[in-house]
């Protein structure tokens, strides 16, 4: 497994058993302490939101949804289809701000931006 080293997790595939490691001691069926849970919970929760992203990334690239597909049309070339599609629903106009409020890592809004 090669994961991806993008904006998101940034968790290389050597580093990723130690990752999981360090995120399960933090529960109780792997031996963690509430306790130390607690004290750590930032922590904690940067290590999952890492290995999350970085598996998201590895299996779906830069954009963490799906789009219907043309018949013969590959997965990543139907999702570039579907963001340029929306860019042209926006109808934005060269300098016009957008806010992504997604749980991605922005990748379909780098991809409208670059389309429009």
């Amino acid at each position: 497994m090669n994961l991806a080293k993008g904006v998101g997790g940034n968790i290389d595939k050597s580093q990723v058993l130690s990752a999981v490691e360090k995120y399960e001691k933090y529960h109780a069926s792997y031996g963690g302490q509430e306790e130390e849970r607690k004290a750590n919970y930032v922590d904690m929760v940067n290590k999952f939101y890492d290995l999350a992203t970085s598996f998201y990334e590895y299996g779906w690239g830069q954009s963490f949804h799906f789009a219907p597909r043309w018949k013969g049309e590959s997965v990543r070339e139907g999702i570039k289809r579907h963001e340029h599609f929306i860019a042209l629903q926006l109808c934005l106009k060269p300098g016009q701000k957008v806010l992504d409020v997604g749980c991605g890592i922005g990748g379909p809004l780098r991809e409208i931006s670059r389309f429009r």
